[in-house]
């Protein structure tokens, strides 16, 4: 069994100074990580959350941020047109590709173009397996958020139980996402590839989310899909006030 990663929950007032805190945090360990390595790899998250870290992002796209040594994926998508509003790819380019000096063929968004969700799911498949060797070591950051049922990713609840979360042998699923939510076709990595990345960042934020991360943050709850991330090395929790009013509950 791999050794538990070191964690660690931060609080901030709001979403800004949550964002600020991530972008400053993230881009040192981009900095430092390319000290040692040729390229970077960052797994985007969707959502409305993460769009102001993506913003501070591009706004160091001519200072600090070596974007020719950066690739960006991400860790689930919506199975809509790469133009649609709420295409994860689409939000990420809005906000931060479109502003920054990165190579096009160091951005791979899940291909959501192609005819069915499980056509994605293999094309995207090969795409991890050319750029890692195996699940056990992927991504040098991965962003994820927090749903109000706990899930992560696209990875829900109801889809599966936590062992086969586990224990899933492929890298990217084709999802149907519960009733509750808008768009039901999605990719998604599983489990093990995000387990796969060195650091897991969360970002949480509102109160809709406070009942789920005090259960995601209970030790002797492991149910959920978010509480079963567990990186090869550190996982982190950026929250806001209104996600986590008490520093203890």
């Amino acid at each position: 069994m791999s050794p538990s990663p070191s964690s660690a929950v931060r609080r901030f007032p709001d979403l800004e100074a949550l964002s600020r805190a991530a972008a400053r945090d993230l881009t040192a360990d981009i900095q430092e990580t390319l000290r040692t390595q040729d390229h970077y790899a960052l797994a985007l998250a969707g959502g409305s959350t993460p769009r102001r870290l993506y913003e501070l992002l591009a706004a160091e796209a001519e200072g600090t941020l070596p974007w020719s040594h950066i690739h960006l994926f991400w860790g689930d998508e919506r199975f809509v047109p790469p133009d649609h509003p709420d295409s994860n790819a689409r939000m990420a380019a809005d906000a931060l590709i479109d502003s920054v000096p990165i190579p096009a063929d160091q951005v791979h968004p899940m291909p959501t173009h192609l005819d069915s969700p499980d056509a994605a799911a293999a094309a995207y498949t090969e795409t991890l397996r050319h750029q890692f060797s195996d699940r056990s070591t992927t991504f040098d950051t991965v962003l994820l958020g927090l749903g109000g049922d706990g899930h992560t990713a696209s990875l829900f609840p109801e889809t599966g139980t936590p062992e086969q979360r586990r224990t899933d042998e492929a890298w990217v699923r084709p999802v149907t996402a519960p009733p509750r939510h808008e768009i039901p076709r999605r990719l998604t990595c599983t489990l093990p590839v995000l387990n796969g990345a060195r650091r897991a960042v969360f970002l949480v934020a509102g109160a809709g989310k406070e009942d789920a991360l005090t259960r995601v943050l209970d030790p002797e709850d492991s149910s959920l899909p978010a509480a079963q991330v567990s990186p090869q090395a550190t996982l982190l929790w950026y929250v806001d006030t209104a996600a986590r009013p008490h520093p203890s509950g």
